[in-house]
């Protein structure tokens, strides 16, 4: 593992505490589907480039996770789409 991936992956594990933190001080359950959602709102408020990247790498692992959860079926939840596609390309 480079340093890099290392930095990069401690960004992702920081931003999902994050979201885990805000669900449980918003006094909402913790599944899956809440915190992808919690990660998603991030997506239009996050500035910084480093934790946008981070948002999106969170935001795949969740998706994996729930797809391993399901079986591997597919559900709406599951977008294909690029979650920053509206936010303009990163540099």
């Amino acid at each position: 593992m480079t340093m890099k991936n290392s930095h990069d992956e401690k960004m992702t594990e920081v931003i999902i505490g994050e979201a885990v933190s805000e669900l449980l001080s918003a006094g909402m359950d913790i599944s899956w589907a809440a915190l992808l959602n919690k990660l998603r709102a991030a997506l239009n408020v996050e500035t910084d480039e480093d934790r946008l990247r981070a948002v999106v790498r969170a935001i795949d692992e969740v998706r994996r996770e729930m797809l391993i959860g399901s079986g591997g079926h597919k559900r709406s939840y599951d977008s294909t789409s690029d979650p920053l596609a509206s936010r303009g390309k990163l540099h």
